[in-house]
């Protein structure tokens, strides 16, 4: 699938998407972190992962660098799990723009040109755009999946 931006969202990534929503089993994925191929013309699955721990989730989406050592942006997607007391468990997926501010200009244009696109083809309704480490807190993921009632 080609965006306006020129950007294909590779098959992948849907295939990597649906294991997160259907899968079962300890190999489910708990969360998938997509970016743009080093030759810009795809989104590509870059890590896809059981870990059910949130802050080595955070560590691998936000640690990764650019060829020029500066943190590199990325598009995630998390399965939060929370539990509403007497209405139950409950799980959201939620979709993570992280777009570090060193980002140069022109990347920063081309992520933000492919977000929506990508996000729209997973069909996830929950969205947070990052800039800091303070954005994507567990209690601001948590608080946004259960739409403000955690």
């Amino acid at each position: 699938m080609s965006l306006p931006s020129g950007v294909n969202i590779s098959n992948e990534c849907l295939s990597a998407f649906k294991d997160l929503l259907y899968k079962r089993g300890i190999n489910k994925p708990t969360f998938i972190i997509y970016k743009i191929a080093d030759d810009e013309q795809s989104i590509v699955v870059e890590n896809s992962s059981s870990e059910k721990n949130y802050e080595a989730f955070l560590q691998k989406l936000t640690s990764t660098l650019d060829h020029e050592g500066n943190h590199a942006p990325r598009y995630a997607v998390y399965d939060v799990e929370y539990d509403l007391n007497e209405d139950g468990k409950r799980k959201t997926t939620v979709f993570i723009s992280w777009m570090p501010d060193a980002t140069p200009t022109r990347l920063r244009m081309l992520y933000a040109s492919t977000k929506e696109q990508l996000r729209k083809t997973l069909d996830v309704k929950v969205s947070i755009h990052a800039d800091d480490l303070h954005d994507i807190e567990w209690k601001t993921v948590l608080s946004e999946a259960s739409g403000g009632r955690l």
